[in-house]
């Protein structure tokens, strides 16, 4: 007997030891419920900071990625907003998240752990919930997120809904133009875009969210189709949300006549509920915006109003005595009368 312990002593002593829960890819430990952050993340080779350089806020961001996903409750109306949604933005840009989540409530405090854990996780700086309850009907729930944290939310409920209707028609109508280009034009008629808060926090994420890669220059053939945004004259707090294509008929003249065609997805939006950003992290965000946005200063360069852009270069001394110059004849003294 002391012979066979001796012999199973070794044995585990020579294998190999094992971590168990946390040790794989789908280790779980234990205790461990949902999916939290308590600690930030530190890299220990250069290319994990490069990694996290990569996903931490950008000064200037020039594509900030779309997620799409449901609740825990849903709809065939919300199913075909969403996949409308999702063909309005560039497929490459946009992230679609087909299964239901059970604990994403952006508004109550903890439900928006798991929000942020995937976001984090698909690099998307905005997000698109959809659900319906009998509470709430048919609801969307647009927000941003910044440092891995929700920074604002607006819910709007879908009061009408219409497809997109090109791909069926004749080529008269526009309708049989299937492939556009994947960043939008935007226009918002109506003061209360400039006035209204709730207004003012709608078109800033439909202009973050959908406008797609910020670029310095653009083709204007490719400026084919256009997103329209109205308030609703019936309605209180209710938006019209319309995407047109863009045509260029002839005119007679070097400039073409322009021409909308319906081609859908046609929304109308009530707002419901929303939270916007906090004071301390709205002007965090801003100020680093502007920070990185500023041209660096240059050396011996300024900007005037009326000359534009003026600089100073330095030249060698010359000497005028030796130049050689025609001089003039002196003129003799009159007498003054």
């Amino acid at each position: 007997e002391r012979e066979r312990e001796r012999e199973s002593m070794a044995a585990e002593a020579l294998a190999p030891k094992r971590k168990v829960g946390g040790g794989g890819r789908g280790g779980k430990k234990k205790g461990s419920g949902g999916v939290t952050r308590t600690k930030a993340v530190e890299a220990k080779t250069t290319k994990g900071k490069r990694f996290l350089e990569a996903r931490a806020p950008q000064q200037v961001e020039y594509v900030k990625r779309l997620l799409l996903l449901y609740g825990h409750r849903t709809s065939q109306t919300v199913k075909d907003v969403m996949v409308e949604l999702k063909h309005l933005r560039d497929k490459m840009e946009c992230r679609h998240l087909t299964r239901k989540n059970e604990n994403i409530l952006p508004f109550e405090s903890g439900g928006e752990t798991t929000l942020e854990f995937l976001c984090g996780k698909q690099d998307c700086g905005a997000f698109v919930v959809g659900s319906s309850t009998k509470k709430r009907p048919h609801n969307l729930i647009f927000g941003r997120v910044y440092n891995e944290k929700i920074y604002d939310l607006l819910e709007a409920g879908i009061d009408k809904f219409e497809k997109q209707t090109f791909g069926s028609g004749s080529e008269e109508d526009g309708k049989q133009t299937l492939v556009f280009s994947p960043k939008p034009s935007f226009a918002f008629a109506g003061e209360e875009f400039e006035n209204d808060e709730e207004y003012k926090q709608f078109k800033s994420i439909m202009l973050d969210s959908f406008r797609g890669r910020i670029v310095d220059t653009i083709n204007l053939k490719g400026v084919d189709r256009v997103i329209l945004c109205t308030p609703s004259v019936t309605k209180k707090r209710q938006v019209m949300l319309r995407h047109y294509a863009i045509k260029l008929k002839k005119s007679g003249s070097r400039v073409p006549r322009v021409e909308l065609v319906d081609i859908g997805p046609s929304l109308d939006l009530t707002f419901r509920r929303t939270r916007a950003a906090p004071v301390d992290v709205q002007k965090e965000a801003v100020i680093r915006v502007d920070e990185g946005i500023k041209r660096k200063k240059q050396k011996n360069v300024s900007d005037d109003i009326l000359e534009g852009t003026v600089g100073r270069i330095w030249m060698q001394p010359q000497d005028i005595d030796s130049v050689p110059l025609k001089k003039p004849k002196g003129k003799k003294m009159r007498p003054i009368q």
